[in-house]
Formats: C-alpha cells, sequence, structure tokens
C-alpha cells in the first residue's frame, strides 16, 4: 500500500459504504475499500457505477485495534459505516487516534455521540485531528437547516423535526433498536435532560396530514447544541410515513423494561439481530429519489425573533454517500479549522454542506424570517 490511498471506507462491502464510494470516485479520491470479508468488498465495488475509473485497493482484516492501526497508518480519513457503533465503533476510533488521522461516521446513535464527545474529543484535539460523528443524513442535514437558523441573531431555541420515507439496512435497523435501549437526551436551559421514556407527539406535515412521531433515540442535534452557548433549548422528533415503525419501538420499550434489560449482553445481541433481520431481511435495493425523500423543518425562536428553515431532500443513503466523501475531500486536500470532536458544520460549514448537496440535486433549502 502506498500514501495514494489516503482515505479508507470502513464497510466497504456494505451498502452505505459502497455509496461511499461511488462519491468518492466522482470526487476523484483514492481509497481504500476494507473491511473483514474480500469477497463481500469485491462484490461491493463491482457495482460501484463508473469503478472502472477509480483508483483503491481491497484490503480485509480483522475488527482489532492493532490491524485497524496498521491499516490507517499513513493514511489520511478513516470513514467508518459499520454499525452499530456502541458495539463496534470502539476500535475504529482507537485505531484512527493511534494512527493520527481523521475520523468520519454514519451513526445515528445519540449515546454514542455523547461517548465521542465525552472521551475523545481532547485527545483528538490534543493530536489536531477531527472525529466527526453522524456525518450522514441522520443527523447531518438536519444540522444544516438549524445552523441556517442561528444565522439569525437572538435565536436561542430551536425546535427541529423530520419527516422521512426510508427503507432502513439490516446495521440501520440494528441501530434503532439497540438506541431504544438507551437513554436519550434532549437540551432544556442549558442543560441535557433525560427522556423518561419513548416519547411520542403529534406532528403535521406541510401537506397537513398529521403523524405520530417519537424522539428516535433523542438525535444528535441536542447534543450539538449543547457545547453552543447561544442555545438554550433543542429537541427533534422524528416521524416516518410508514407508521409501523414508531409503533414497534414502544414495543421494544415495553419489552426492554419487561424482560430484555435482564439479559446479558452476549444473548441479547443475537435476538436483536434477528429482529432486525425480521424488519430488514436483505440489503435494501438501491433507493428511488422519486420515493425516498424527506423534510426537515427547524423552528428558531428567541424572545422577539422566529425563523423557520424547511429542507425537502431525496435518498438519505445517498446524501450520507456524498457527505462522507465531500468530507473525507475536505480532509485530504485542506488543514480543518477546527480539531477534536465536531458536528459535521462545525467541521465543514452549513452553507458549504448545503451547496454540496445542491449541486447533487439532493436536497434544498428554504428559509424564512417569520419574526
Amino acid at each position: 500500500m502506498t500514501d495514494n490511498y489516503p482515505v479508507v471506507v470502513y464497510g466497504a462491502s456494505g451498502y452505505t459504504g459502497r455509496l461511499v464510494m461511488e462519491h468518492l470516485r466522482e470526487l476523484g479520491i483514492s481509497f481504500i475499500a476494507a473491511g473483514r470479508n474480500r469477497e463481500k468488498i469485491e462484490k461491493s465495488v463491482a457495482m460501484v457505477p463508473g469503478i472502472e475509473s477509480a483508483r483503491y485497493q481491497i484490503v480485509a482484516l480483522d475488527h482489532t485495534v492493532e490491524a485497524l492501526t496498521n491499516l490507517l497508518a499513513g493514511r489520511k480519513v478513516v470513514c467508518n459505516t459499520v454499525g452499530p457503533f456502541n458495539r463496534f465503533g470502539r476500535e475504529v476510533v482507537a485505531a484512527a487516534y493511534n494512527a493520527k488521522v481523521h475520523y468520519l461516521d454514519t451513526t445515528g446513535e445519540q449515546h454514542w455521540v455523547v461517548e465521542l464527545m465525552r472521551e475523545w474529543d481532547e485527545k483528538f484535539r490534543g493530536i489536531g485531528r477531527l472525529i466527526v460523528p453522524s456525518m450522514s443524513y441522520m443527523y447531518g442535514l438536519s444540522e444544516v437547516g438549524a445552523r441556517f437558523c442561528m444565522d439569525t441573531p437572538g435565536v436561542d431555541s430551536l425546535d427541529m423535526t423530520g419527516i422521512a420515507v426510508a427503507v432502513p439496512t439490516v446495521a440501520s435497523a440494528q441501530t434503532i433498536l439497540d438506541a431504544v435501549r438507551q437513554p436519550s437526551v434532549y437540551l432544556k436551559d442549558h442543560q441535557l435532560v433525560q427522556y423518561a421514556g419513548v416519547e411520542t407527539c403529534d406532528l403535521t406535515t406541510p401537506s397537513g396530514r398529521v403523524l405520530r412521531a417519537s424522539q428516535w433515540g433523542g438525535t444528535s442535534n441536542p447534543v450539538w447544541f449543547s457545547r453552543d452557548g447561544r442555545v438554550r433549548n433543542c429537541k427533534m422528533m422524528i416521524a416516518m410515513w410508514n407508521q409501523e415503525l414508531y409503533k414497534k419501538e414502544l414495543e421494544l420499550e415495553r419489552a426492554n423494561k419487561v424482560s430484555l434489560q435482564w439479559i446479558p449482553e452476549e444473548k441479547l445481541n443475537p435476538m436483536m439481530d434477528a429482529m432486525a433481520t425480521s424488519i430488514a431481511p436483505a440489503t435494501p435495493p438501491r433507493e428511488s429519489r422519486y420515493v425516498h425523500r424527506a423534510i426537515d423543518v427547524c423552528v428558531g425562536t428567541g424572545s422577539m425573533v422566529m425563523v423557520k428553515s424547511t429542507m425537502i431532500s431525496n435518498g438519505g443513503y445517498y446524501s450520507t454517500g456524498l457527505m462522507q466523501a465531500y468530507g473525507a475531500a475536505r480532509l485530504c486536500r485542506e488543514i480543518p479549522r477546527v480539531a477534536g470532536f465536531a458536528s459535521p458544520c462545525e467541521a465543514f460549514d452549513h452553507k458549504q454542506l448545503m451547496a454540496a448537496m445542491e449541486s447533487y440535486g439532493y436536497a434544498g433549502i428554504k428559509v424564512e424570517r417569520l419574526v
């Protein structure tokens, strides 16, 4: 291996990893496609459009800190798509730190984001490297909308909602089920406050439809804005057009309170993985941008001000692939303006991220001053 491959896509055999590679190829960044199973990686890489013009290598390795450190040595960025991150992320983060490379991941797990902030921020700042979780549709795009609201002076509270049509991958389903069993928080009066359980509310779509929403594991946004002295309150609620998903969330919460929490992890994880497979039995077909669309709304308020951002996006996994590749490309070509733990917008600027999404036709946004 040579230094001509500055980016490592870890989890290259998966659906998300494949889309990261697709966008890296378009951005002209050479990469290493890495994972545990070489045959699966080869099949995944072969499905990347235009792969014949890409510069890449395939590496199969064990999921250990030592093996990953050796792989990352001399690289610049690792794009980690292997979830659930609470189970499989620690080895990758430790290896990134050992090898002094930037770390990006696609997590939607709030508890994992909190862990990275508390345990790795100072360490990565010490080596001048970034650690950026949720560099993905969930919850990088919703943060972009919130940051546009924060451009209005006086905004101190963020009421965020998301509505999506999505078919989760197996790993995403595992992540969702894992998150329900973890405590989640929101930001209230500058403090992260724990939810008592799964909280639900009615959410009205822009067209007037009413959907049932939940906090969906808390989301990453309250964690990010807990470090912004301007923001007193931040909460995000998520609704799926498939309303059966929030019902499964409630069922799992009840099951966790009654019995699951007493089962040892080594026995519980296989049970949860079987449940995830029943939700998403195989790698989903490639998204349709005419079907898989999302609406993210943020209302920012202050004592004498109100502003609203409305974002429409298509293909959440496409957006994730682009955000990972865009961030990696930036880090290959420039010295980052910050180091340590950072949100996608703190690392790469919300206006620049939005411009990248618009350039691919993945998202559009409207920001309006209400008061």
